[in-house]
């Protein structure tokens, strides 16, 4: 599998994360629609993630990250969007991840697949 998108460095310091990618995903939603794409959590530091999003089916325009991905041993986890801090910090409990995808839905429910 190759993920394709538009990749940035978030800061994770008072897990502040979850309002920059958040600002992050509404940019990319009022362009492509939020069920269109997918975000890329890799790379993680201290106090930093890379973060890409990208397009569910075929290139996002002005694509500037590109990674071939395992086809396999990929954790499946799905819930509530208002939920993903708790969601998180139940992943976390068994160690870092190497990669994270994630999909969200206008209802609000999110998938999350993982590598570790």
């Amino acid at each position: 599998m190759i993920f394709t998108g538009i990749n940035r460095t978030f800061s994770t310091v008072n897990e502040g994360q979850y309002d920059t990618i958040g600002a992050f995903w509404d940019e990319m939603t009022e362009l492509y629609g939020l069920e269109n794409i997918r975000g890329f959590g890799y790379g993680w530091t201290e106090d930093t993630i890379e973060y890409a999003i990208g397009l569910k089916e075929g290139i996002i325009e002005g694509a500037d990250f590109s990674i071939e991905l395992p086809d396999e041993g990929w954790i499946r986890v799905t819930g509530r969007t208002d939920d993903l801090p708790g969601i998180y910090s139940k992943i976390y409990e068994d160690g870092p991840l190497l990669y994270e995808i994630e999909t969200f839905t206008e209802d609000g429910d999110c998938e999350i697949l993982f590598v570790r």
